[in-house]
C-alpha cells in the first residue's frame, strides 16, 4: 500500500493559487496581513504585481475587492 504525502490545506491553496496565476493573468489576490498563514505569499512571490495586501484591514480588502 502506496502511503500518501500529506500537506496542510493552506499550502495547497498557496500553491494551486500561484498555479492558476500561470495559466490566468486575470488572478489578483488579496491579502490581510495573513499571507505567511494562508499561504497567499507563494503567489506574491511569483507575481507581485497582482498581490495586494492591505495590512489588518479586512473592510479594505472587501471595498477593493467590490470596486
Amino acid at each position: 500500500m502506496e502511503e500518501k504525502l500529506k500537506i496542510a490545506t493552506r499550502q495547497s491553496y498557496g500553491e494551486k493559487l500561484a498555479e492558476l496565476g500561470e495559466k490566468n493573468r486575470k488572478i489578483v489576490v488579496l491579502d490581510a496581513d495573513l499571507s505567511g498563514a494562508t499561504k497567499t505569499n507563494i503567489f506574491a512571490k511569483k507575481f507581485p504585481d497582482r498581490f495586494i495586501d492591505v495590512g489588518i484591514a479586512e473592510e479594505t480588502a472587501v471595498a477593493i475587492a467590490s470596486g
